[in-house]
């Protein structure tokens, strides 16, 4: 089976995208078996996928979108596929990180339903949009789509008032993400609290200038949170990256410069722990699960505990949060664009010190979750046995 796929990252510093691809390259082979050829319309590489699933054969496509004589044989190339997915990195159907951006991958979106062949928009966030022009492209590229899923209610309903029902509610990929929770040994005889901190939100741009418009501050919020858990003996804090520029510490995402940041803080007290610099979002999530509650700013580090059944505390600076979780019954965001910073913390600390119950929550939510995607895979594998 030749299987085309859109908005997926192989190699990226963001634990979360390749979480996605990891995710959903297991749900190819539970419902197509080993036999399949991958073509990945992208500008980055394959990473290290060939060689851990050496059975598939992997190819890439670099579109060159600006040339409109490649639109022509990107579209002759996609007729040759059995059938084309798109998950534009989770959150990227949208014009929130430009014009540019979204035209370009829905430039491919099109590309791929003028070719003939099944579009699958796999679950991820539709909009918000401000360019008009944009959200009636979104809009067409839907209805024309063989089918089209959501990780959340609220975008659906939103897309859907001009696509008719089109989208149905999912969830997202990466809460089937594996992951092996005795690959690290870390001591439960301590309380381990797990805290991802964003590097988007210490120091930025989109910090500095406040783009996200949080009344919590962030870097605040953070410190005075560790020093009121370190008055409690029995808590062990472990400062969790998940967007990872292993070659660029001072590249602005890299969740590493804030945790050594933090430790330095906390230099002399050895309850404070920086967690490794993962090399794929496996095992970030395999550490994450040793963990008896997880604050997190990175919603796939947040979906990663969840589905590992830890009390999860996800510190929302987007709506996405609060719509997907709420998806899930699951109601413990830490509203960052709401609360201020007092109110968030003692939410936060009331949360953890409830943790229990939490857990229980996200074992609630994890069993929503493997319906939703189970109905997912089902949809799939009945594309795969029919001609289209």
């Amino acid at each position: 089976m030749k299987i085309g796929i859109l908005g997926f990252d192989f190699e990226s510093p963001n634990k979360g995208c390749e979480a996605l691809t990891y995710s959903f390259i297991n749900m190819l082979i539970e419902c197509f078996g080993n036999e399949l050829k991958i073509i990945n319309y992208s500008y980055g590489g394959l990473g290290t996928f060939p060689k851990q699933y050496p059975e598939i054969e992997f190819g890439i496509r670099r579109p060159k979108i600006k040339n409109p004589l490649d639109w022509e044989k990107i579209k002759k190339e996609m007729s040759t596929l059995d059938m084309i997915f798109d998950v534009t990195f989770g959150d990227g159907f949208s014009d929130i990180y430009g014009k540019l951006w979204n035209v370009t991958t829905d430039m491919l979106k099109e590309l791929a339903i003028r070719s003939g062949k099944p579009l699958i928009l796999l679950p991820q966030t539709y909009g918000p949009y401000k360019n008009q022009f944009l959200k009636m492209w979104a809009e067409h590229i839907v209805n024309k789509s063989y089918a089209a899923y959501s990780r959340d209610t609220a975008s659906a309903t939103e897309m859907n008032i001009k696509c008719g029902g089109k989208v149905k509610v999912l969830t997202d990929m990466a809460f089937a993400l594996p992951y092996d929770r005795v690959l690290y040994h870390i001591d439960d005889t301590k309380t381990n609290i797990g805290i991802n901190i964003s590097a988007l939100l210490w120091d930025s741009d989109y910090a500095k200038d406040n783009k996200f418009h949080l009344k919590v501050d962030y870097r605040s919020y953070i410190s005075s949170l560790i020093k009121n858990l370190l008055e409690d003996d029995t808590y062990v804090i472990h400062l969790i990256p998940h967007v990872i520029a292993k070659n660029d510490y001072n590249a602005a995402e890299n969740d590493v410069r804030p945790c050594a940041e933090l430790k330095k803080e906390f230099l002399n007290d050895e309850r404070v722990v920086c967690a490794p610099a993962f090399e794929n979002p496996i095992e970030a999530k395999s550490y994450i699960a040793n963990m008896d509650v997880f604050i997190g700013a990175r919603m796939h580090a947040t979906i990663g505990a969840l589905s590992a059944g830890v009390a999860t505390i996800p510190f929302a600076y987007s709506k996405k949060f609060k719509t997907m979780f709420g998806n899930l019954h699951y109601n413990y965001t830490i509203e960052a664009r709401e609360l201020d910073t007092e109110v968030a913390l003692e939410q936060t600390q009331t949360y953890i010190r409830e943790y229990k119950t939490l857990a229980v929550a996200a074992k609630d939510a994890s069993k929503i979750t493997k319906e939703k995607l189970g109905v997912l895979k089902k949809d799939m594998a009945h594309l795969g046995k029919i001609d289209i």
